[in-house]
């Protein structure tokens, strides 16, 4: 896949991630980078469950990973959709001004009630009752900074360097829609659920620019999943925020043993992998037809 990046973008993810020289603790912020690593990252961990046997039902996006979602489900190929990220990294980068995300713990709520936030920022995704993210310029965030210490309420500066869903990347929009006019999505082999649009059955090119540019409402996406109890939901983002996510959603019913992270902060991976793979063996075996 990293030769797919190079040949696309003229760049590979992997001497970047792997570069001895790059000092210890350095952040992995450049969208040129991190756009592709986190689609190619994505979409390699489904092809390893899809190859072991193991296909999924539905597929559920969220911010880029609408892109990853997409692909798996057969509605862009792979290169396609690389492109795509490649592209939509170039034109926030040339386009748009600096900014970035800030996730708060908190009722979502305040967002309305509290002018500094919605004067200075925009809603960017609702992940759950206490969990909310607010997207803008430097100075917007940290004025809504200033006043969540103010008010000693827990917060966190996400690592981006712009303001995903919301207005703030909208200088975009034109030149990449540029790219999106050869862009052709196809009927998907599975259901794609979207961050921001929920269940989809009919996609189209100015949904892969939604997909950074709306704000989602992770609440309502799951909804559109079914939620159930003989379900197994797996989580194949870079840090397993969304398996978390789900979790805190507690009014679905789910049990935490059957939402699973692959990656997480612990640095146990092929460990998650086996007991993901394990356990829908054994969901095999009792149950024949699955």
């Amino acid at each position: 896949m990293d030769r797919s990046c190079l040949a696309i973008g003229g760049y590979s993810v992997t001497r970047e991630l792997y570069d001895e020289r790059q000092p210890a603790g350095k952040n992995f912020d450049r969208l040129e980078y991190t756009h592709p690593a986190i689609f190619m990252l994505e979409y390699a961990l489904a092809n390893v469950f899809m190859e072991l046997g193991l296909h999924p039902q539905y597929v559920l996006g969220t911010s880029l990973g609408e892109y990853a979602a997409c692909a798996v489900a057969g509605a862009l190929d792979y290169e396609t959709a690389l492109a795509s990220v490649i592209v939509q990294a170039e034109m926030i980068r040339t386009e748009c001004e600096p900014g970035g995300m800030t996730a708060v713990l908190a009722p979502y709520s305040l967002y309305y009630d509290e002018p500094v936030f919605h004067t200075s920022t925009e809603l960017a995704s609702v992940n759950y009752d206490t969990h909310f993210v607010v997207a803008g310029g430097v100075a917007g965030l940290t004025a809504v900074e200033q006043y969540l210490k103010g008010r000693e309420i827990t917060f966190q500066r996400l690592p981006v360097p712009y303001g995903f869903h919301s207005r703030w990347i909208e200088a975009a929009r034109m030149p990449y829609a540029r790219h999106l006019g050869s862009v052709t999505l196809h009927s998907p082999r599975m259901k794609v659920v979207s961050g921001c649009r929920g269940e989809q059955e009919n996609l189209d090119a100015e949904f892969l620019w939604e997909a950074v540019r709306e704000p989602l409402f992770f609440r309502s996406a799951i909804k559109a999943l079914k939620p159930e109890k003989s379900k197994i939901y797996i989580d194949l983002g870079p840090s397993g925020t969304l398996a978390n996510f789900m979790k805190q959603n507690r009014y679905l019913g789910l049990a935490t043993e059957d939402i699973y992270p692959v990656i997480t902060p612990f640095s146990k991976e092929m460990t998650g992998m086996e007991r993901i793979v394990a356990r829908i063996a054994a969901e095999q075996k009792e149950r024949p037809w699955l």
